[in-house]
């Protein structure tokens, strides 16, 4: 094929991709409640706030992306690429979430696809598993479960992709190493500009690379390449390090003055549930094609996937010291499984006792099972016999049960409330929150008093106690679990129980809220005493001896 017909080729490949994706995420966000909060809002209501920016006034938006990539942790730099979509489309969700689409996850598939075909490919397969690649890698659930949820850190995948293409296609830098170098640094420092938390996921293909180069001069001899890569990594190290020091060193010295595993310890559990919690996000097939592309990797030395898959287990180490991985955290991880998923597709579409056909259309059901199967109710359901084909960690379409009842506690705080009068939430979950009510009502920002939701991070905010309405619900909801959260679920369960700080507040209204919950509005009668604060804060001691009692 000449030039302009592999361009051609890509560029069909992409637009048909696209307009693939787009279509799956109209699908899902047309079964969702248009309710979102926290993570879910964060980045969607930053989006819109950019958009109107840029069209208000072109010079504060530079200005203003300057200084979030200064000093923000969430920089908004990762939506810049999302403009157009904005300008064209509108603020819609569908519009967001497109854009995260067709600028980073179908990018992010073809490239780690293509990748990870070539290098399990051999001169004897036949040509018909790149199509069953394409379909693995465009439907490959870890890259969606973030997207669909709102979240854009597919994009850091993208520069991990280009990164790990770099240091591949330099022979781990020990080819034109200052160039490469140069190219694998700019790489890895827009995956940790674009979001802080990927440091890890470069630590991680750092350390996969020096070993790897380390095995390979040591078993050749080879000690000039020793030395370009090392030339390499300097200058990569160099660049990473000069771009964050330049554009970031507010960030930098912000971080590094921070103990994030103090901070985030709420976020950890151990080692077992971290396992569970990467293993609950594919399904058994996936797992089992990962496992046997291991194997096989291992067997015909594909030396690429092996050094995808150790950076893999790196990141994931290294992040589990700070807290378990979320859905948008295991990203880099799966990124890095997904050539020895590869090599065992295409070794499967190869063997020469299967129709190459039937075993591609069969790779391509698995793929497509595991999709419906994680995504859509009707899917799962339908698929519930054959339940190991999909994630047993379900992203479902958000939706809340009773959702009139929400209204009707809105309406009751709205009704209720004087100029004045401000209220708070103790719950901190997907079926309550402040920020929940906040997104279904922005009429409320100004009324809220925004409370604790993880004891690690934000501690107990005894100014929650003076506001004059109360929202909790029975039994308490945390999203974490509730040992993590006791700022939430022991004053929830006073209140309800009517005990110590709770004798200060009168019921007024109770709703059925979504999973069976209980809501209920609690109006203050008269202040909350001393003595109660202190016997709250006598409770929160029993877990953390360094909280003393506010001034009151």
């Amino acid at each position: 094929m000449t030039k302009n017909e592999i361009l051609g080729f890509w560029t069909k490949t992409y637009i048909c991709t696209v307009f693939l994706g787009v279509a799956f995420a109209a699908l899902y966000i047309k079964l969702e409640q248009p309710v979102y909060y926290w993570d879910f809002a964060a980045y969607f209501d930053t989006f819109n706030r950019q958009g109107a920016l840029l069209v208000e006034s072109p010079l504060r938006w530079l200005s203003q992306l300057r200084t979030s990539i200064e000093t923000d942790d969430y920089s908004v730099a990762i939506l810049v690429p999302l403009m157009p979509f904005h300008q064209v489309f509108g603020g819609s969700r569908l519009s967001y979430v497109a854009g995260i689409v067709a600028v980073y996850l179908v990018p992010t598939a073809l490239f780690i696809g293509r990748m990870s075909y070539l290098e399990a490919v051999s001169e004897t397969s036949p040509s018909r598993s790149w199509l069953a690649v394409w379909i693995a890698a465009c439907l490959y659930t870890p890259f969606w479960a973030a997207t669909l949820r709102g979240l854009p850190d597919v994009a850091g995948c993208l520069a991990l992709s280009a990164a790990t293409y770099f240091l591949w296609k330099s022979k781990l830098l020990t080819r034109e190493p200052v160039i490469s170098g140069i190219c694998v640094g700019a790489c890895l420092w827009l995956a940790f500009m674009l979001r802080r938390w990927y440091a890890f996921g470069v630590i991680g293909i750092g350390i996969s690379a020096a070993l790897f180069c380390l095995l390979q001069v040591a078993k050749d001899r080879d000690f000039p390449a020793f030395r370009k890569a090392a030339l390499g990594c300097v200058c990569a190290i160099f660049i990473v390090a000069g771009a964050a020091l330049m554009f970031q060193l507010p960030l930098i010295a912000r971080i590094l003055g921070t103990s994030y595993g103090d901070l985030y310890s709420g976020y950890r559990t151990d080692f077992v549930s971290q396992l569970a919690e990467m293993g609950s996000r594919l399904g058994y097939v996936n797992w089992l094609l990962i496992l046997v592309g291991l194997c096989i990797s291992v067997v015909r030395r594909n030396s690429f996937a092996l050094f995808c898959a150790v950076a893999s287990a790196l990141t994931f180490f290294l992040f589990t010291r700070t807290q378990d991985p979320d859905r948008h955290h295991s990203m880099p991880m799966f990124l890095w499984l997904f050539p020895v998923y590869a090599q065992a597709i295409v070794a499967i579409v190869s063997m020469p006792a299967l129709r190459s056909r039937w075993s591609a259309v069969a790779m391509a059901v698995a793929a497509g099972f595991a999709f419906l199967g994680t995504f859509f109710p009707i899917g799962r359901q339908l698929l519930s016999p054959i339940g190991f084909v999909f994630a047993r960690e379900a992203t479902l379409p958000l939706h809340l049960d009773n959702l009139p009842e929400y209204r009707r506690l809105i309406d009751d705080l709205v009704g209720k409330m004087q100029s004045e009068d401000r209220f708070s939430v103790f719950a901190s979950g997907s079926v309550m929150s402040d920020s929940l009510l906040f997104e279904m009502d922005r009429n409320l920002y100004a009324r809220i008093g925004w409370s604790c939701q993880v004891d690690s991070r934000d501690r107990f905010r005894p100014e929650t106690l003076k506001t004059r309405f109360i929202v909790v619900t029975d039994p308490p909801v945390t999203h974490l679990r509730p040992d993590a959260q006791i700022c939430v679920t022991i004053p929830d369960q006073d209140i309800v129980d009517g005990k110590g700080i709770g004798a200060a507040y009168k019921r007024v209204a109770a709703y059925q809220l979504s999973g069976d919950v209980k809501g209920y509005l609690y109006e203050q009668v008269r202040p909350v005493g001393k003595t109660e604060l202190d016997a709250l804060y006598g409770e929160f001691r029993k877990k953390y001896p360094g909280w003393t009692t506010p001034e009151w």
